[in-house]
């Protein structure tokens, strides 16, 4: 009886029944639900500055990307200069020039269709516009650079459909998220800003 009693706990330790020899100690686990809460806190996005794209130089260099700080003693504020000034002037052309303009071109994808030639004349651009304005539901822009062997981006380019058929595509379009959830509507909202991301190579 002694000895199976003392032959019990050795036959469960190395067989691992019940027990592990990392979780001797309850107060040592590591639960999965604590190591997923710490991974989550430490996914940092890091700085676009860190990032490489197309136009990083492809040498060894030093990324100057100091921390915000204070503002410096030696600069005066724009609205503690006198009107005449020579400072503000300096100010007004330096926001000028780097000044964003309101509205951005449309992002062009940098991705070429293959199989595509540059074969199209003045006769074939004026039948892809009488095509597209006769019957606009039958030739679409799909339709036509299939017809023509181009791209959609092309077709795009020589003509657009009428305002009858762009105003009746979005009401149809509204009637389609008008039956979508909220789940749904973020989803293709992530979707369309991930799709943006990529072109730019963000």
């Amino acid at each position: 009886m002694e000895a199976r009693s003392f032959r019990r706990p050795v036959v469960d330790l190395l067989s691992g029944k019940n027990l592990c020899l990392l979780s001797l100690n309850p107060s040592s686990r590591r639960h999965e639900s604590s190591y997923r809460r710490a991974k989550q806190r430490l996914n940092v996005k890091p700085d676009s500055s860190f990032l490489l794209s197309n136009n990083s130089p492809q040498q060894d260099h030093i990324i100057f990307n100091p921390p915000s700080s204070a503002p410096s003693i030696l600069q005066t504020p724009l609205k503690f200069l006198p009107k005449e000034d020579k400072r503000r002037q300096l100010f007004a052309a330096t926001e000028a020039k780097h000044q964003t303009p309101r509205q951005l071109p449309p992002v062009i994808p940098k991705f070429k269709p293959l199989g595509l030639k540059h074969h199209l004349n003045d006769a074939d651009i004026e039948e892809i516009r009488r095509l597209r304005t006769s019957d606009p539901d039958k030739w679409s822009s799909f339709r036509l650079a299939k017809k023509f062997n181009c791209s959609r981006t092309f077709i795009g380019m020589c003509c657009e459909a009428p305002e009858e058929k762009k105003e009746r595509d979005r009401q149809n379009m509204e009637a389609i998220k008008a039956r979508w959830g909220p789940r749904r509507t973020m989803a293709r909202e992530d979707r369309d800003k991930r799709y943006e991301m990529a072109l730019r190579d963000e």
